[in-house]
């Protein structure tokens, strides 16, 4: 409902704006598109302004909603005025009415989006939950647009009767109150449960980070075409609809397409990425984006059908972009933080919402300038050749070439998958590095021993303390990791500690909460980020938080090892990877077994039981992708893997244990005594 209520004004400026200027008002193109511009550019600067605000602000109705609260009213009535010139106005006085409120809208809009687009990550910390939320946010934010559409689309088709400036009016009045109906629904349904641990932004660390930060320059670079382009396109479709197709109510079919192309494609990004990398399936997204322009452009005066296609590809490849950017920023705070030492994931997602607004303002004012200057003549029931050409150039062939730009910019992008994987990977083990440093209050360099011959050489306790055994477990559902860990934990006499979420936690509650992971659910989370515009700042929280999950979550890690410890889940193979004395295993089984165990440990039917390891191991590997950037059923990350289909469970216990030992013999003869471990 928030983002519905966002929606509504934010897509109302963005679609309708311009042609309300022109067509209405009776402000030149020329001097529309300079509005357009410096106004958007403005509200990059706005967003900052509202971000470092909101970080300060603390109520007894939390740190976001509030301004969802006390923000909307005043949002609405700007909204309301922005739509609503005086007639008999003077020329300046009527540029002077659109831009001061259009800046001031601006920056209502940012203190309201800003807290709202962060709400999410207040309400939980569970990045599976997260995505399904940021999923539902961009389903909402295209279905608002073209409900939107609907609505507002055909009232451009005679702008020249005598009440429709009272007709605007009426309108975005009506629209302000939906909005901040909707706001206030959304502010008594939610709470903000998790407190605020992300760091803020620093202008100082964060240029220190992006001098250095290669491919988030050209990340940026290729955000500010691919932005120019589309808000050149979308600034003037309404132009394109009325004049080209011949009616402007068919505006609400182009968006619909645009929407389905979006969520189409959102949907295969996953795959995309896995089949071809992030700069492949961005560059492919941004071709298809330049050939739905070239369609635009080419599309027969009065042909809706060819019109929705190329809408549709539109869709797809500005979608599938959208959603690879924001996929590849995250990429690129890593790479900062590996080069730099600074990770800034709310400077480099500010430095980029701030480009992306630069080009949306850029793209609406090129497009109106362009109409501008092929003869647009306002308020006209029909335009003559040379405009209708500017029309098809303004949405068509210009926005194509800054598009090929787009792609081309990306050429330069070098962080590829495998790049990633391994500064990943050497980060995890600066981070470990410096947790235990902390810890201990010693000099990093003391953490690190020489290679063992086996990769590990990270010290989890001072050589004077010895070594400790040291069992990270992974396992698919049902392989019995319940039972075989602490067996193992026994005879090597350290404590067991159990999955942070266990699956005998989920089993205590009912069958539905069991296989309530539908389709739908995981569909929402294919989508997330994809359909909106504007969630550049509410991602960088989102992302951030992340990290810190995963690195209190270290901490925890290390604590437990310290003194020696068999540990389930909690990502132990990644974080414990190189830790001097630790073994890494894997459990897996054949369906029908593991099927067969949980039906036994929890009552489940056999359908039941396999739609929960479907899940279990489903969930299990997404929050693991989500907060370490790793997928914890790749077999290069375990010393053993064990299939326990085959074996007794005791059969396995004594296989991990007599690898164990003879993998560190001297482990052993240092590991507690208090319980003695029983005979093999």
């Amino acid at each position: 409902m928030g983002d519905v209520a966002n929606n509504l004004t934010f897509m109302m400026t963005s679609m309708f704006l311009m042609v309300y200027m022109t067509d209405i008002a009776g402000v030149s193109a020329g001097v529309a598109g300079t509005i357009y511009g410096v106004t958007k550019i403005w509200a990059g600067v706005a967003d900052l302004i509202a971000g470092q605000t909101v970080d300060r602000t603390n109520t007894r109705w939390g740190r976001l909603r509030p301004w969802l609260l006390f923000g909307s009213t005043p949002l609405a009535i700007v909204f309301v005025l922005l739509f609503s010139v005086p007639a008999g106005l003077s020329p300046a006085l009527t540029i002077a009415w659109i831009f001061l409120l259009d800046a001031i809208f601006q920056l209502a809009y940012s203190f309201v989006n800003i807290p709202y687009g962060s709400l999410a990550s207040a309400m939980t910390q569970d990045p599976v939950d997260r995505s399904k939320l940021s999923g539902a946010r961009s389903i909402a934010a295209s279905l608002s647009g073209v409900a939107l559409s609907a609505v507002v689309a055909p009232q451009f088709q005679d702008t020249t009767g005598d009440g429709v400036r009272l007709q605007f009016t009426l309108t975005t009045a009506a629209l302000g109150l939906v909005a901040v109906v909707l706001y206030l629904i959304c502010f008594k349904n939610t709470k903000e449960v998790v407190p605020r641990s992300a760091t803020p932004i620093s202008l100082k660390r964060t240029l220190r980070m992006i001098r250095k930060n290669q491919p988030l320059l050209v990340l940026c670079l290729a955000a500010f075409f691919l932005l120019a382009s589309m808000f050149m396109m979308n600034a003037v479709a309404m132009y394109y609809a009325r004049y080209i197709l011949g009616n402007a109510g068919w505006y609400t079919f182009l968006t619909l397409a645009q929407a389905v192309g979006t969520v189409l494609i959102a949907s295969l990004v996953p795959g995309i990425t896995t089949r071809y990398g992030k700069r492949n399936g961005y560059i492919g997204a941004a071709a298809i984006t330049v050939l739905a322009f070239v369609l635009i452009y080419l599309v027969p005066s009065g042909s809706l059908p060819m019109a929705i296609v190329a809408w549709l590809a539109f869709g797809v490849g500005t979608g599938g972009t959208n959603a690879l950017m924001f996929s590849m920023q995250a990429d690129t705070v890593d790479y900062g933080e590996w080069k730099t030492g600074v990770r800034a994931e709310g400077g480099s997602y500010s430095i980029l919402s701030f480009i992306r607004k630069v080009g949306q303002g850029v793209g609406g004012w090129a497009g109106a300038a362009l109409i501008g200057a092929y003869g647009y003549a306002a308020q006209a029931d029909v335009q003559d050749a040379t405009a209708q050409q500017g029309i098809r150039l303004a949405t068509g062939l210009v926005p194509a070439g800054i598009a090929v730009l787009a792609g081309v910019v990306m050429i330069w992008y070098t962080l590829n998958v495998d790049t990633h994987r391994a500064i990943v990977r050497d980060l995890n083990v600066r981070r470990s590095e410096g947790a235990i440093s902390s810890t201990f209050g010693v000099d990093s360099s003391r953490v690190r021993s020489e290679e063992l011959g086996d990769t590990r050489d990270l010290l989890l306790r001072p050589r004077s303390r010895g070594t400790l055994p040291v069992v990270t477990i992974f396992e698919r559902e049902g392989a019995g990791a319940t039972d075989i860990g602490p067996a193992v934990a026994e005879k090597l006499g350290v404590k067991y500690v159990a999955q942070k979420f266990s699956s005998d936690q989920v089993a205590g509650v009912t069958t539905h909460a069991l296989t309530s992971d539908t389709a739908f659910d995981r569909w929402l989370r294919a989508v997330s980020y994809t359909g909106t515009q504007d969630a550049d700042m509410a991602r960088a929280i989102d992302f951030a938080e992340d990290h810190v999950v995963a690195e209190t979550n270290r901490r925890e890690l290390l604590k437990l090892a310290e003194n020696g410890a068999v540990i389930a889940g909690r990502n132990g193979a990644l974080v414990l990877g190189r830790a001097v004395g630790s073994l890494h295993v894997r459990l897996t089984a054949p369906i029908e077994k593991r099927i067969e165990r949980v039906m036994s440990k929890t009552g489940l039917s056999a359908a039941e039981a396999e739609r929960r390891i479907a899940v279990e191991d489903r969930v299990r590997a997404e929050m693991s992708r989500n907060l370490y950037q790793w997928d914890p059923h790749t077999d290069e990350y375990y010393d053993l893997v064990i299939n326990t289909g085959t074996v007794t469970y005791a059969q396995v216990v004594d296989m991990i244990v007599g690898y164990y030992r003879s993998k560190y013999p001297e482990a052993d003869s240092s590991a507690p005594t208090s319980t003695p471990p029983p005979s093999t």
